[in-house]
């Protein structure tokens, strides 16, 4: 059976291949297409988004919003709207943009911490001067407050131009009247391509007495407006130091002023504080507030109790509560320079003129403002002067009217309608369309004596303001007063006190930071390896006063002396460096701990190690330290010349030779005799001026003549007149006291003179020496012999030892050992306590004071009233 064969048949449907679009494709280079769009973008961006304009202050969201809201009746004197309802009517008939920027301009326009004058009165949460941001629009409300009613005032009289809005179905205003100088008054910030602009906000009164000066006075400089404006005036209040910056801004247009908060210092016996009422502008609060915070937890300065944030509806407030022995300017010194309570203010006063983005001074802004309410005004009263010509015309058609009533009536009684007695009364007598269609529209309780006289009156009243309107038009000076009149009520009316005030001298704000430093009593200690630590004298006692601090395996104590935490550390290393060691930067470490290396607060060399050091309370100029390496090179520095700023590196305290090493310093008051001793048991005396000052940067002088194959190992210094004992110790293990007055003074380069003898199969190397103390009754010396052993040796026995007794064993050492390193704990401090002498005279100075005092004997005092006297 055969199958059926159903053929389908397909409709065919005609498609127009007509595409619903037509592209069009530009056959260009993508860098020409590229350039030209992103021009066009800028250009856009800097008209019509960022910048604001100079006639009004406005950016066009702004201009939008306020134009929206006096269209819809939205103002100050009617109930609030919802924000939503705003937002939605900019949107769909005036800006082509998202929802959140119009409500972040409209939010922004209310916010009193923000804009000097606001121009939107708002209910609900619009954030607050602690960047919180304002709740949604469909929570809040708000309407054109009555100053904002004052840019808008007039528009109606044809005072601007209007375009075409972005769909060409309204139109909207190009710009605002502006009845007062908004740009300078509320200022404007904002970025554009490749351009910003950040105008500072101004006083009303101020802004508006300069603006009137220049009005009355043609020829008018900066100085001269600079005398009424006298700086910004932020919404927050704050301090601006007068200051070349804020010529700047108002000269050029450009300048950088500083800005501090306006301060209360409460200096009590029971109570100190710091409380802030204003900030600078553009300080967010609560960050302020952490910053504060931060400082006292860290414990950067030391002085603050508590930061507290005690603002309300009264204002602004932030207490800071200062501990009783606290210095309450230098920790407003520090916390200025550390926070935003001191901000600097950047100005680029650029706004649109004549459509281009342009660079303003003050004056130039001033003229432009004028400029406008000349425009605004010379419409504002063409536009009242037409409307009172038309009124006068319709008042003059019906007093005649009036005067033939009975005529008038008649005509209008035989007439077929309106048009048509409109025409006959055109005819008859002569009156114009607009009179004619006011006669027919005249009611005829109108027509009384009563009626009569009031639009004699009303005549009278439009002839006048004619006069009038036509002088303000024909004549610039009574346009200036009426311009001037206006900003005086506007003043008067709106003004209010200035709140950022100008101060002529900046406050200092230089920081001594020992005085931010808790002063407190300190045992520090350093070792020959370079652990550095800091303990409290609590700790200390603790331990037990004698005790011995933490030490690392083979390692010896070199310093160990009480401080305080103002103080300062040097110290010396054997490479010819020295450490500058402010004491609070060293961590405080419990007496029995070992400390830190010293690398954390400064990097050492592998072989570099600790030889001294000193506490410095002052760097005091009459205090000298002079420096000597194992070679014999000796060098005499200024103590003060050891300051530094910078102290992350080891500084160069002596310029050494090769294979050379520093060996010792000592401290010199400016006249005294320095013993050297050298390690074959030489010893030479000399007076410290001997050697000259020097720089840092400078190597030594020679100090031995004849050194050889000697090494200098020590020095000691002793006052002129001082009988002083040493105790030495050589490397075998032999101890002897000696008078170093034995040791003749001497001048630099003689010959060391030899301390004591020894036998040529039993040499003894002096490895070092140590002033006995009058109040010393016995001395400990950490020793290390060669197998890093660390024992401590005690002297006891201060009986000087016979010259001629051979050098000879007498401390027990390990068998076949010998000592190589010994020191002993330096404690000394340089404070104001110690004596500085004057060095002594040279021969040749001694004449010169002798032939002065000669000089002086020599002269005879003359009376000049000696010969009145005789008369």
């Amino acid at each position: 059976m055969a199958k059926k064969v159903v053929k389908k048949v397909e409709k065919k449907v005609e498609i127009d291949k007509k595409p619903a679009f037509r592209e069009k494709i530009s056959n260009r280079p993508l860098e020409e297409v590229m350039g030209e769009r992103y021009a066009s973008y800028a250009k856009y961006v800097i008209q019509d988004r960022a910048i604001p304009d100079v006639r009004d202050g406005l950016k066009p969201v702004q201009r939008r919003i306020i134009y929206s809201m006096y269209e819809s009746g939205n103002t100050s004197s009617k109930a609030m709207r919802k924000c939503a309802h705003t937002v939605g009517a900019v949107m769909g008939k005036y800006h082509p943009h998202g929802d959140t920027s119009i409500y972040d301009a409209l939010t922004r326009m209310s916010q009193d911490w923000k804009v000097r004058v606001p121009l939107i009165d708002f209910q609900g949460n619009n954030g607050s001067i602690d960047g919180d941001v304002a709740a949604a629009y469909r929570y809040t409300e708000s309407r054109l407050s009555e100053i904002a009613e004052e840019l808008t005032r007039d528009l109606e009289k044809k005072t601007v131009d209007f375009n075409l809005t972005f769909d060409d179905s309204d139109f909207e205003p190009s710009v605002l009247p502006a009845r007062f100088p908004n740009l300078l008054v509320n200022g404007s910030e904002g970025i554009a391509v490749a351009l910003a602009t950040e105008i500072p906000p101004h006083n009303l009164n101020e802004v508006i007495d300069a603006v009137i000066y220049r009005l009355t006075h043609v020829r008018t400089t900066i100085d001269d407006l600079m005398q009424f404006i006298k700086g910004p005036d932020f919404p927050t209040g704050g301090e601006i130091f007068v200051s070349d910056g804020l010529k700047n801004i108002y000269e050029t247009g450009r300048g950088r002023i500083e800005v501090v908060a306006k301060t209360e210092i409460i200096n009590e016996k029971d109570k100190k504080q710091l409380i802030f009422t204003e900030i600078p502008y553009k300080t967010v609060k609560i960050s302020l507030v952490y910053e504060l915070d931060k400082i006292r937890h860290s414990k950067a300065i030391d002085g603050l109790i508590e930061v507290r944030d005690e603002s309300d509806r009264n204002g602004l407030r932030i207490v800071v509560d200062l501990k009783k022995d606290a210095k309450p300017d230098v920790i407003l010194a520090y916390i200025f320079n550390k926070t935003q309570l001191k901000s600097s203010y950047s100005s680029n006063m650029v706004a649109i003129v004549n459509g281009r983005p342009k660079t303003l001074n003050l004056l130039q802004m001033i003229d432009a403002y004028i400029e406008h309410q000349v425009d605004v005004i010379t419409r504002r009263s063409q536009f009242d002067l037409a409307k009172s010509q038309r009124r006068l015309h319709i008042v003059d058609g019906l007093i005649k009217a009036i005067s033939i009533v009975d005529q008038i009536v008649a005509t209008i009684r035989s007439s077929k309608d309106k048009a048509n007695a409109k025409e006959n009364l055109q005819k008859k007598y002569e009156f114009s369309e607009e009179q004619s269609e006011a006669i027919v529209m005249l009611q005829l309780y109108k027509l009384s004596n009563t009626d009569i006289s009031t639009l004699v009156k009303e005549k009278a009243s439009l002839e006048k303001s004619i006069t009038t309107l036509e002088g303000i038009l024909s004549d610039r000076k009574k346009l200036d007063r009426v311009l001037i009149r206006d900003l005086k009520e506007i003043a008067a009316k709106y003004g209010t006190p200035r709140r950022t005030q100008i101060v002529e001298k900046d406050i200092n704000l230089t920081i001594d930071k020992r005085d931010l430093i808790a002063k407190e009593e300190v045992i520090i200690t350093v070792t020959r390896d370079g652990y550095i630590k800091r303990s409290t004298i609590k700790s200390y006692r603790g331990s037990g006063l004698a005790s011995m601090p933490g030490l690392k395996e083979d390692d010896i104590l070199v310093y160990r002396g009480q401080a305080m935490t103002t103080d300062f550390m040097l110290v010396f290393t054997n490479l010819g460096n020295y450490l500058y060691i402010p004491i609070h930067e060293i961590i405080d470490t419990k007496w029995r701990e070992e400390g830190k290396h010293i690398s954390y607060l400064i990097s050492l060399e592998n072989k570099e190690k600790i030889i001294c050091a000193f506490a410095v309370q002052k760097f005091r100029d009459d205090l000298y330290l002079m420096l000597v390496s194992k070679k014999g090179q000796i060098k005499r520095v200024a103590l003060d010349q050891f300051v530094v700023v910078r102290y992350a590196r080891p500084i160069l305290a002596m310029k050494l030779l090769k294979d050379d090493e520093l060996v010792d310093v000592v401290l010199t008051n400016g006249n005294n005799n320095v013993l050297v001793l050298t390690s074959s048991g030489g010893s030479l005396l000399i007076n410290e001026n001997e050697v000259s000052t020097a720089s840092l940067r400078s190597g030594g002088v020679k100090v031995v003549s004849e050194l050889k194959k000697d090494l200098i190992v020590k020095l000691l210094t002793f006052d002129l007149e001082e009988k002083a004992k040493i105790a030495l110790l050589t490397h075998a293990g032999h101890v002897r006291i000696y008078d170093y007055l034995n040791t003749p003074i001497s001048s630099r380069l003689s010959k060391a003179t030899p301390i004591y003898p020894c036998f040529k199969n039993d040499l003894h190397r002096l490895i070092y020496a140590v002033k006995i103390k009058p109040s010393d009754k016995e001395i400990n010396l950490q020793v290390q012999a060669n197998n890093k052993q660390v024992t401590t040796i005690t002297i006891d026995d201060f009986y000087i030892t016979p010259r001629n007794r051979y050098a000879r064993a007498n401390v027990t050492l390990p068998r076949r050992s010998h000592l190589n390193i010994v020191f002993r704990e330096d404690d000394i401090l340089i404070d104001k306590k110690i004596v500085a002498l004057k060095p002594p005279l040279k021969e040749e100075e001694i004449k010169v004071e002798n032939l002065k005092e000669a000089k002086k004997k020599d002269y005879e005092q003359i009376s000049i009233f000696e010969d009145d006297e005789n008369k």
